[in-house]
């Protein structure tokens, strides 16, 4: 993990998570965005299942403190604060960062991206239900509920494409949790073959994100 991110431009990508946060004024400064960022990546990577697993490891582990630049003094990331994260830098800037390390990666050899895993996975949202309306957020209208594991939640679900071979994520899309992963294949296909510069060429997908004449083929790459 730590080979990989060193082959990473931290420098362009923490001036893109600095952003939409303020660096003087009133205010209490933000938790260190770049890496709440690496912890997303340790996330992903590490294939940790939810947020608040993220945060008992961080407890745990001094490498992950070290890897996403928590002092010893510190307190990991709390799961609210990476959801302020996620909101604060939002979709497109996080798709575009996503991008950019994609096609480092490739041209890096760290991964080939011929053969690519497609999956969505649920993501709450901290606000609690709507009580005019049952299934939308309250605080957070935008999210929705919809199907987490064997229970229903309210929140969100990334539909993300994965390098098979690194396990890292190449492309993604974030929709509301009650939206079906068929709806938002076609476009993650094209994502994906875009940032694998066109040399994907085996698709690995769940049968029902394949079904309703998605157009979600291995022979899309060819």
């Amino acid at each position: 993990m730590v080979s990989i991110l060193s082959k990473l431009d931290m420098d362009d990508i923490e001036e893109k998570v600095w952003e939409p946060y303020h660096t003087s004024g009133p205010g209490r400064p933000p938790r260190n965005p770049l890496g709440i960022f690496k912890a997303l990546m340790v996330k992903k990577l590490r294939q940790i299942p939810s947020d608040r697993d993220l945060y008992r490891r961080l407890w745990n582990d001094p490498q992950l403190r070290e890897i996403c630049d928590i002092e010893d003094h510190e307190k990991p990331y709390h799961p609210s604060q990476l959801t302020r994260f996620r909101r604060k830098v939002g979709s497109d800037r996080l798709e575009g960062i996503v991008k950019g390390l994609a096609q480092e990666l490739v041209e890096d050899c760290v991964m080939d991206g011929e053969t690519v895993t497609m999956d969505a996975t649920f993501i709450k949202a901290w606000s609690r239900r709507n009580p005019k309306d049952s299934s939308h957020g309250h605080s957070d209208p935008e999210a929705r509920v919809g199907r987490d594991g064997r229970t229903y939640d309210l929140g969100y679900r990334a539909h993300i494409a994965a390098d098979a071979d690194s396990d890292l994520p190449v492309a993604f899309t974030v929709a509301s949790a009650n939206e079906n992963e068929k709806r938002h294949a076609p476009e993650l296909l094209d994502k994906t073959l875009k940032a694998t510069k066109r040399r994907m060429r085996a698709v690995v997908a769940d049968p029902c994100t394949q079904a309703g004449g998605s157009g979600l083929r291995p022979q899309a790459a060819g």
